[in-house]
């Protein structure tokens, strides 16, 4: 197992900013209103030959509202789960009275803990930070996680207490899936019951996930990193600028992700806003996989599961190569199918064919229906794959113009016809075809 590495602290401190460094990219929201983060957030590092999973935890907070007394049990949660426990606090401000209520229940835990002060900009500064000697931990080191200082600094004291493991040594790529949907679908209940405790806080109001929160989880003795996003909007004008940066955070957990999952509600079905994310997904190429939640609350299940593919078909007509599944987040019903489905369609996605493979689909489709169009015939002069996740094959022709958009959409059926493609998009580019000038001697 990877060591675990949880960010604590009160509200505000920076641990976000720690934790976008550490995992370089910005990952977790950043914003000046305390107790941005609610959740506690899951992200792989790898440092020298080491790897290990740090943990972003939202704010120690004195307040008594509901989402403080959430995050303070989200906080319990990753301190007792950590194996090394990063204890932020502000150098700039000085020692806060919850700062010494943090290090008592770290304390109680009895946990390897490294004291970071951070907001240091210069080596000048650190003096300031000597006050914190006070709260009892020997272990400390003094960073600006805006300015990046001594970021490796911290990564080197990480390192030293990660007992090196044979099995950890070299990194594997672990599938990292998407949650992607509108508010109040159930994407947070669906990562509890995959991470089997409470990861993401579950509220009846719409859009209490602000960051998109990923969550290390093992389903059948394999590992997957689940990210349950913000939920993305309705409309297209975002006036709170916590929704933008929501919604920003979201398209950053896409570009990151091998697969996504639109969650949709079983009882209100395919909506305007399910559109709008699969074009985003499109967009973005990922290999999708349609999860219909609170399938538990259907009665007529057959009928409705044949309504609902319908729906989809006629809705999502660009994305005629999505599976459908129908789950229940409330019971775990067909949960443990979405990762499998995952990892059939990423081999889909990092599909490549050889080029005899090719040339087979591509002569039998032009012997079969050769195009034509204002009396000139298309003639596709070469073609080869060039990449894969998702698949691009490019075809040079004899002219552009000529290739309609029927035709081009024949030519992908035939690939995916032969060699199936399916939960997974695929791009055809064409080119137009030079011959290639022969050197003479």
């Amino acid at each position: 197992m990877l060591t675990k590495v949880a960010l604590v602290g009160r509200p505000n401190v920076g641990k976000s900013a720690i934790f976008n460094r550490l995992i370089g990219r910005k990952k977790a929201i950043i914003h000046e209103t305390p107790g941005t983060t609610r959740d506690r957030n899951d992200y792989e590092v790898s440092w020298k030959d080491k790897r290990f999973i740090i943990t972003d935890t939202a704010g120690w907070s004195a307040d008594v509202s509901v989402f403080s007394k959430d995050m303070l049990h989200q906080l319990y949660i990753a301190v007792e789960k950590a194996d090394i426990v990063l204890f932020v606090v502000d150098g700039k401000t000085g020692i806060h009275p919850v700062d010494a209520e943090v290090a008592r229940q770290i304390r109680l835990n009895q946990k390897k803990t490294i004291l970071v002060v951070n907001k240091i900009d210069t080596q000048a500064e650190e003096v300031k930070g000597y006050e914190f000697y006070k709260l009892g931990f020997d272990d400390t080191v003094f960073i600006s996680a805006n300015h990046g200082r001594s970021i490796n600094d911290l990564l080197d004291k990480i390192w030293d207490n990660i007992k090196y493991d044979r099995k950890t040594k070299s990194i594997q790529e672990t599938l990292k899936i998407i949650l992607a949907g509108k508010p109040n679908v159930g994407k947070s209940s669906l990562i509890n019951i995959a991470a089997k405790e409470e990861r993401s806080i579950v509220h009846d109001i719409p859009g209490t996930t602000r960051d998109s929160l990923t969550a290390h989880v093992q389903i059948n003795d394999k590992d997957y990193i689940v990210i349950d996003t913000a939920g993305l909007h309705r409309g297209s004008k975002i006036s709170d600028d916590m929704k933008y940066l929501s919604t920003l955070s979201t398209n950053y957990a896409i570009e990151d992700a091998d697969v996504a999952v639109l969650v949709a509600d079983a009882l209100q079905g395919i909506g305007e806003t399910e559109v709008k994310i699969a074009r985003l997904l499109l967009e973005k190429k990922k290999p999708v996989i349609v999860a219909v939640n609170k399938w538990d609350l259907i009665e007529e299940k057959e009928e409705a599961a044949k309504y609902f593919e319908e729906q989809l078909r006629e809705r999502i007509k660009f994305m005629r190569w999505i599976d459908v599944i129908f789950i229940s987040a409330k019971t775990g019903q067909r949960l443990e199918k979405i990762f499998q489905e995952a990892e059939l369609i990423f081999k889909q996605y990092s599909k490549e064919l050889t080029q005899e493979e090719l040339n087979e689909v591509v002569r039998d489709a032009l012997a079969r229906k050769p195009y034509t169009s204002k009396g000139k015939a298309l003639k596709i002069k070469e073609y080869a794959q060039v990449s894969s996740k998702p698949p691009v094959f490019i075809f040079s022709v004899n002219d552009t113009e000529l290739v309609h958009f029927s035709y081009e959409r024949f030519l992908e059926n035939a690939l995916r016809a032969r060699f199936g493609f399916y939960g997974t998009p695929i791009v055809l580019k064409f080119r137009k075809y030079y011959k290639k000038k022969q050197n003479n001697k």
